[in-house]
C-alpha cells in the first residue's frame, strides 16, 4: 500500500500538478447497496462512499475513494491515477488503481489487489478494459471488459445501460449487466439501478444475484 501513497503523492506534486493549476473536488454517496461488477460488497446492506479527486489542466489525475464493505476489515480503501484527454471526436482514459482491505484477517488470501485501466468514449458509447495480475484473493491473472451506452431523456432524466464480462484465471468467469435510469435534484444525483450477473447461488449465495439499488449522491 505505501507504494501507491508514494505514487499517488508523485503524481500530486509533479509539473501536472503545480500550484494553482488543479481542481480539487469531493463527493459522498449513500445507497441502498455497494455492487462492484455486479456483486454484492456490502452483502446486500446500505452503504456511505466518499472521495477526493486532483484533476489538473493537462490532463493528468489522482485520487482516494473509500467504502463498507462485508468483508476484510469492513473497508475498502481505493488510489488511483491517470491521465484523460477529450478530442473533437472522442474522449480517452488510461489509469492505474489499487484496491485496499485494511485490517484483513491473517491467514486467508490476500485481497488486495491492482489495475491498469482504459476507455475510451465517443457518441453516448464508453468501451473499457483493465487487467490484473494478481486479482482479488489470489485468484491470479484477470481482465475485465466493458461497454456502456448512456443516453438523455426527456424530463432531464439519463438512461444508462451496461455489459461487463469478468474473466479469471484461477477464479469462475462471468458476466454482469445492469440498467440504471438516473436525475439531478438540487444537486443531489439520484440513480436506481438494476444489476445482474450469470452467476448461480451455489456460486456466490445471493450476493450476485438479480437486485435493484437506489444512490444518492452529492459533489462537494
Amino acid at each position: 500500500m505505501q507504494l501507491k501513497k508514494v505514487l499517488v503523492t508523485l503524481v500530486l506534486t509533479s509539473g501536472g500538478f503545480a500550484a494553482g493549476a488543479a481542481e480539487l473536488s469531493g463527493n459522498v454517496t449513500f445507497g441502498s447497496d455497494y455492487v462492484y461488477r455486479g456483486i454484492s460488497q456490502t452483502d446486500e446492506e446500505p452503504t456511505i462512499q466518499g472521495g477526493f479527486d486532483a484533476v489538473s489542466d493537462s490532463g493528468l489525475y489522482a485520487g482516494v475513494w473509500a467504502s463498507n464493505v462485508a468483508f476484510d476489515g469492513s473497508i475498502e480503501i481505493d488510489y488511483y491515477v491517470g491521465f484523460s484527454q477529450e478530442t473533437e471526436v472522442f474522449t480517452y482514459d488510461i489509469g492505474f488503481i489499487h484496491y485496499n482491505y485494511p485490517n484483513q484477517p491473517q491467514g486467508q488470501a490476500d485481497s488486495n489487489f491492482s489495475e491498469v485501466y482504459g476507455s475510451i468514449s465517443v457518441r453516448g458509447f464508453t468501451a473499457g478494459l483493465a487487467v490484473s495480475n494478481d486479482f482479488f484473493g489470489e485468484t491470479g491473472s484477470a481482465t475485465y471488459a466493458s461497454i456502456d451506452y448512456e443516453m438523455s431523456l426527456p424530463n432531464d432524466l439519463s438512461l444508462t445501460l451496461h455489459y461487463g464480462a469478468q474473466s479469471i484465471d484461477d477464479g469462475e468467469d462471468y458476466d454482469d449487466y445492469s440498467v440504471s435510469l438516473g436525475k439531478t435534484v438540487s444537486d443531489f444525483d439520484l440513480a436506481l439501478t438494476w444489476h445482474d450477473t450469470d452467476l448461480d447461488g451455489n456460486t456466490c449465495a445471493d450476493i450476485c444475484d438479480s437486485r435493484v439499488v437506489l444512490t444518492v449522491s452529492k459533489s462537494l
